[in-house]
């Protein structure tokens, strides 16, 4: 994952929606000046601001926002609270058992809502 990617991203999308960066803000509910400073990168996006994101634009997807990726559409970041049942952990241990998938990398989220990404190296 890197910051300037998803940057890049955010400009985008605040272009292919004809949105002022004030307008951009108004819409995901942050003050101007976050969108000023992430915009000339004096900040980083925050997990706060990317879930803001995906909050108000159902059809920005987790996956392009954070990694770039178009291929799955399905991929979403789901609303704060428990984000599996019981069953659907069972079912995910045993798919990736069976599967033999690899980790390609971790998503670390602290506290402060900052957040980064552990590539396999």
């Amino acid at each position: 994952m890197n910051n300037k990617n998803i940057l890049s991203r955010v400009k985008k999308i605040i272009e292919e929606y004809n949105l002022t960066n004030s307008e951009f803000a108004q819409k995901i509910g942050v003050p101007k000046s976050s969108i000023s400073h992430l915009l000339s990168e004096r900040n980083k996006p925050s997990l706060d601001l990317i879930i803001k994101i995906l909050e108000n634009f159902d059809d920005i997807k987790a996956d392009y926002l954070i990694f770039g990726d178009t291929q799955n559409e399905k991929i979403q970041i789901e609303p704060p609270g428990e984000l599996f049942s019981n069953q659907e952990i069972d079912n995910t241990k045993e798919y990736v058992k069976e599967s033999n998938n690899k980790v390609k990398s971790i998503i670390i989220i602290y506290e402060n809502n900052k957040f980064e990404q552990i590539d396999k190296l």
